[in-house]
């Protein structure tokens, strides 16, 4: 199993990786890491963390609706969405991965990138 690494100033989060079920997203994803890039929260669908990614990949794994700890990847929109809570996804997500640790910590600092966006680092955990 892949897994991701996000650090978020003092914070960290894991993402377990689908392999499985969207392979050819989980290595373009990771054949991109270390990654720094900048965290935002969405504005339309919820509560939803952002983040962009230099490479837009093909549909993959392609579902409806999230739930809580659900980590997605928008088609045509080279985003990485991480759902956090309440969410009503805008259009239809590949599924790339599930917070496996940190959700709690997303909850509690999400509200706060709505207005102050922040610096992360995306990296494969060791």
């Amino acid at each position: 199993m892949t897994r991701l690494k996000l650090a978020i100033g003092p914070h960290t989060c894991t993402i377990d990786l689908l392999d499985d079920a969207a392979p050819q997203t989980v290595r373009g994803i990771t054949r991109l890491l270390p990654l720094e890039t900048v965290l935002g929260h969405a504005k339309f669908a919820g509560e939803e963390l952002i983040f962009m990614i230099p490479e837009m990949f093909e549909r993959e794994n392609i579902v409806g609706s999230v739930a809580p700890g659900d980590v997605a990847y928008y088609p045509d929109r080279q985003t990485i969405c991480i759902f956090y809570g309440d969410i009503v996804p805008f259009a239809k997500v590949g599924l790339v991965g599930k917070v496996s640790s940190g959700l709690d910590t997303l909850r509690r600092i999400g509200p706060s990138l709505w207005a102050q966006p922040c610096n992360i680092t995306v990296s494969l955990e060791a």
